[in-house]
C-alpha cells in the first residue's frame, strides 16, 4: 500500500527550498572577496608589510620620487597597482645562495685579508 503525505503549500515550498540548498552551492559563500588592483599610499604600505617590506610613509614617498617603486598618478594622488607591486617585490628578493658558494666567498675574503 502506498503512503500519501499531506502538506500545505508553505511546507512544500520550504521542503523544496531546503532540498535545493543542499544540492546547489550558495553563491554568496563561494565567492572569494574581491581584491582591489589599485592601492592608496596607506593600502600599499600595509600590502608591502604583509609581503615582508616594512616601509615608513616618508620612505615610500622618497622611493616614488626617485622612481624606485612602480606608481601612477590619479589626479594629484599617488596610486599603486597590486600586480606591479608584486612584480617589484619579486625583483627585490634574491634567492639564497647555497652553502658551498657562501663558504667559498668567506674563504676568498679571508685569503685577501691575509695577503695584506
Amino acid at each position: 500500500m502506498k503512503e500519501f503525505i499531506l502538506t500545505t503549500p508553505e511546507q512544500l515550498d520550504e521542503i523544496v527550498q531546503n532540498a535545493i540548498k543542499k544540492v546547489l552551492p550558495d553563491k554568496k559563500k563561494d565567492k572569494p572577496p574581491k581584491i582591489p588592483d589599485t592601492y592608496s599610499v596607506e593600502q600599499a604600505l600595509s600590502f608591502l608589510l604583509e609581503n615582508g617590506y616594512k616601509l615608513s610613509k616618508s620612505k615610500l614617498y622618497k622611493m616614488t620620487a626617485d622612481k624606485l617603486l612602480p606608481f601612477r598618478y590619479f589626479g594629484r594622488r599617488i596610486i599603486f597597482s597590486r600586480h606591479e607591486l608584486l612584480k617589484w617585490v619579486e625583483q627585490q628578493t634574491v634567492a639564497s645562495s647555497n652553502k658551498n658558494e657562501t663558504l667559498l666567498a668567506i674563504a676568498e675574503s679571508a685569503r685577501k685579508k691575509s695577503r695584506k
